[in-house]
């Protein structure tokens, strides 16, 4: 039986247990919880084990328009997503189930949710939609950069970055807010008990679109199997990181997160 996670925004227990009890119905398996943006205990990891598992076909968020304007409700979403793409692809499929009558746009979401297909949570027709979703093979979305969070509420909050397929000279990242604290390289998947940097930098600036990034860089090499690991305290709205250029001209990445 395939098995589905659906996270709760703030919707009440009769209205969720409703769409459980019929999702099972139709042969599905449904997990769920109700969400919590407490931040500074990481509570968004809560269901990361549950929804890296390969028996789980999808990932449903359910809630209202209101619920998902919180800027702490869309942090903590956009970093479990990065967690789930990073370990089961691109395309992995993410469902909102959208409460009251304002609609929701992808376009409107952060950057990790913005290919989540958007239901009526009411419709008569969801619940076999989302059956159909469950049973469709997921696709291969390549990409040319890596993005994973990865620590706890004791070691803290680190982004994991390397890229998919040719190698880096080196990396620059920035966060639009909080702070950089520090930055390290090692294998990749698991933080580097040691690391040696070649001319680490700190305290660049890098605009896009009008906003200024606070930017740390080093020149180590980075590949598929050696990652950029950089500590970032506070809840950045967005990145931008890519490739070390000497001559400033290089391709970025813009992920928001807000």
């Amino acid at each position: 039986m395939k098995s589905i996670w659906l996270s709760a925004l703030s919707v009440p227990e009769k209205e969720v247990q409703a769409v459980m009890a019929k999702l099972k119905s139709y042969g599905l398996n449904p997990g769920g919880h109700q969400w919590n943006d407490d931040l500074a205990a990481m509570a968004w990891m809560g269901p990361k084990e549950q929804l890296v598992n390969p028996q789980c076909a999808f990932w449903a968020i359910m809630g209202n328009k209101a619920a998902w304007q919180k800027p702490e409700t869309r942090y903590g979403l956009s970093l479990l997503a990065l967690c789930i793409q990073a370990r089961r692809g691109q395309g992995f499929p993410i469902v909102l189930l959208q409460t009251g009558p304002e609609v929701i746009s992808a376009a409107d979401l952060p950057t990790p949710l913005q290919r989540a297909v958007i239901l009526p949570a009411g419709d008569a027709t969801t619940p076999a939609k989302l059956v159909a979703k469950a049973h469709v093979q997921v696709p291969d979305l390549p990409t040319a950069y890596h993005l994973d969070m990865v620590g706890n509420p004791q070691f803290g909050q680190w982004f994991e970055v390397r890229p998919t397929r040719d190698e880096w000279p080196g990396i620059i990242f920035g966060v639009d807010q909080g702070e950089i604290k520090f930055q390290a390289v090692g294998p990749a998947g698991q933080l580097p008990s040691s690391s040696t940097l070649n001319f680490p930098m700190q305290g660049l600036k890098m605009e896009f679109n009008r906003q200024e990034f606070n930017a740390w860089a080093l020149r180590n090499t980075l590949s598929p199997a050696t990652a950029y690991y950089v500590k970032v305290e506070g809840a950045p709205a967005a990145l931008l990181f890519g490739a070390f250029s000497e001559g400033g001209e290089a391709e970025l990445y813009h992920v928001t997160l807000k």
